[in-house]
């Protein structure tokens, strides 16, 4: 029983994790999106962006936001 319980907790907290992290990308997918068309760039695709680490999606974003106060 304590084998598959544990089983059990480790997937629900896995999807949790998922999810957190699923809408932090999609967060960071519409800043940038929201950024290009400040800037009159045509939108990166999606499936494209989703390819790309947060970390890589934080950097694009940081870059365009700084494009943007120039």
């Amino acid at each position: 029983m304590g084998v598959k319980k544990g089983r059990k907790e480790g997937r629900k907290e896995g999807r949790k994790e998922g999810r957190k992290e699923g809408r932090k990308e999609g967060e960071l997918i519409g800043k940038i999106h929201m950024a290009q068309h400040f800037l009159k760039r045509r939108p990166t695709r999606k499936d494209r962006l989703a390819s790309k680490s947060v970390g890589e999606l934080r950097a694009m974003l940081k870059k365009l936001e700084s494009e943007l106060r120039t």
